[in-house]
């Protein structure tokens, strides 16, 4: 009994678009820079899969607008508007926010 050939345990075809994209026509791939309002759930440099045609839910990660920017938050539900939950997952008081898409994945370069 030997050890196997680590090549051998590698997925010869493993295509990360057919894996991570489910909807071709509405994902987009996005690099955050700047501050964030996640609780370093979300960091500078990350590469968010973004999907426009999902309905985001309540604790979703989204990339909202957001007086004209765009930002990554998690959301929740508040009197039937979508608005930045806090660290706890509490509603907050905040400007209008208009949902661009919902993260699909993150993926952070170590």
């Amino acid at each position: 009994m030997g050890f196997p050939v680590p090549g051998d345990a590698i997925e010869q075809n493993l295509d990360l678009n057919r894996y991570l994209i489910h909807n071709p026509a509405s994902t987009f791939f996005m690099r955050v820079e700047g501050n964030l309002q996640t609780n370093a759930e979300v960091q500078p440099g990350d590469l968010l899969v973004v999907d426009r045609s999902l309905v985001a839910k309540n604790q979703s990660l989204v990339v909202a607008v957001i007086a004209g920017q765009l930002t990554v938050l998690r959301i929740c539900k508040h009197q039937d508007k979508w608005i930045p939950a806090d660290r706890d997952g509490a509603a907050t008081t905040a400007p209008d926010l208009d949902i661009w898409g919902v993260v699909t994945t993150l993926i952070r370069k170590r």
